[in-house]
């Protein structure tokens, strides 16, 4: 029976959202259900004519011809007990990616702890900049086209290759499910404690994504990690290593401007490439998604254009606000290693600065005490860190929960300057009495989730200090 109705439950995600328009776009019927319907996902979906149910009912379910079921949603759900009873066809958000949209395409994923987005992102602009018409699922949104998705006519397939397990009922990483011809490997640390025992485990995954990778396929992997080494040793397929020693090595020029110089040696010759993304984490990416360009057919003259005109990822190093004196900057960090990286590049960047690192701790991961003695370390790169006490941190067993205060003291016994704040009100207090206008600010507020809304919170308060003409009107009536 050919698919025409297809129903998500938990159609407000990120990824499952962006799915639902997906499959609105390529001709589908589409509604879906939620337990939390907000903008600017339910705006999106909305404009796209897709019927949103907020809460759960076996009744608004009716009789679809595939059900997509997310991975945030668990057994006793109303809905996915409906369809399991009913024997109504269901499928999870990866095993679905590939069934409607990957299947028949050179699927390229890019999978790695870090830069994952970025570097799908960058790829994805490149093949774009060259006419090869991609197709791309990015998990962040690529300010050049403000949107995560495409679907082109060209027969390559850019994804980012997620490690977090697909559904209840898929107990495995979601990029296993996508099949991919070609491969990039950013990076491999230990993450996601809730579903992963150790680091010896989410090897073993890399292991057999790298197996399933042809032997006419190409891999291109970071030379800076040595698990990633391993992951490879048995490789089959044409692999090649990045970074600053291997196959394809980056080596910073300087900055012109608000662009970075970046030179990429490869195999045959070299070429000079200029961004607007800049730090060593970011030189990565770019050597990154440009190995694998070459090795697909770019030219070095269309590589030059791609990177040049990549504006990066919404929530990546994103500068939100700017005046005299001050910057802040979106990041999706939450990992000690992402953290450090960020907050090294800004002090490179702007020498001389006051850098305030602002986290929120809220990932699975990031909750629990698996990297207590780690993250003290990633904020001493800071002259200032703030650190709000972790989101719904009851969700978390007591046992493995982040001591957040004593994160915070273990950087002050370290030289540093760190508080713990319960609240956003208090950590933006505590910055508009701190700040001085006289020196130039860097701020980067951290979190892989809302943070209560502090971005334009903080912008509001500290306006009158930085920016007094934007907020005070002081021309005689």
């Amino acid at each position: 029976m050919k698919t025409r109705e297809i129903y998500l439950i938990g159609i407000c995600g990120i990824a499952m959202g962006t799915l639902a328009q997906m499959f609105r776009e390529a001709g589908y019927s589409v509604r879906g259900s939620d337990s939390n319907v907000y903008p600017p996902m339910s705006d999106m979906l909305r404009s796209a004519g897709i019927e949103i149910y907020s809460g759960f009912s076996e009744k608004q379910v009716g009789s679809p011809d595939m059900v997509v079921i997310g991975n945030a949603i668990s057994r006793g759900n109303p809905e996915v007990e409906h369809v399991l009873n009913k024997s109504i066809p269901y499928t999870s958000m990866a095993g679905a990616l590939y069934t409607y949209f990957l299947s028949g395409k050179d699927v390229i994923a890019v999978a790695g702890t870090h830069g994952k987005s970025t570097t799908s992102a960058l790829l994805s602009h490149i093949l774009l900049s060259a006419d090869m018409d991609p197709s791309y699922f990015v998990g962040g949104v690529l300010r050049n086209y403000n949107t995560n998705y495409r679907l082109g006519r060209g027969g390559l397939f850019v994804i980012e290759g997620d490690e977090y397990d697909s559904a209840f009922f898929e107990k495995v990483p979601k990029f296993v499910f996508y099949r991919p011809r070609h491969c990039v490997l950013t990076s491999l640390e230990f993450d996601h404690a809730d579903i992963y025992r150790d680091l010896a485990e989410i090897e073993l995954w890399f292991k057999r994504l790298v197996n399933m990778v042809p032997s006419e396929g190409h891999i291109v992997y970071s030379s800076e990690y040595e698990t990633l080494g391993r992951v490879m040793e048995k490789s089959r397929s044409h692999g090649a290593s990045f970074g600053l020693h291997g196959d394809y090595r980056w080596s910073f020029l300087g900055y012109e401007g608000d662009e970075a110089l970046v030179e990429l040696a490869y195999p045959g010759g070299s070429v000079e490439l200029r961004s607007a993304i800049f730090g060593p984490f970011n030189y990565e990416n770019i050597a990154a998604a440009s190995a694998m360009a070459l090795r697909l057919g770019v030219s070095p003259d269309d590589l030059r254009r791609g990177v040049a005109s990549f504006q990066g990822v919404k929530r990546r190093q994103e500068l939100i606000y700017s005046a005299e004196n001050i910057r802040i900057y979106e990041d999706f960090a939450h990992h000690p290693t992402a953290i450090a990286m960020v907050l090294d590049t800004m002090r490179h960047r702007f020498p001389g600065a006051a850098v305030w690192a602002v986290y929120e701790p809220r990932s699975a991961t990031s909750r629990r005490n698996v990297f207590q003695d780690e993250l003290p370390l990633s904020f001493l790169k800071a002259d200032h860190a703030i650190i709000k006490t972790p989101f719904n941190l009851d969700a978390i067993p007591a046992s493995e929960r982040i001591d957040a205060a004593k994160v915070a003291a273990d950087v002050n016994s370290r030289g540093g300057d760190a508080i713990l704040c319960a609240t956003v009100d208090e950590i933006i207090e505590r910055m508009y009495g701190s700040m001085s206008a006289d020196r130039e600010n860097i701020v980067i507020l951290m979190s892989n989730g809302g943070f209560d809304g502090i971005y334009a919170r903080l912008i509001g308060r500290i306006t009158p200090l930085f920016a007094p003409e934007v907020c005070c009107d002081n021309s005689p009536n």
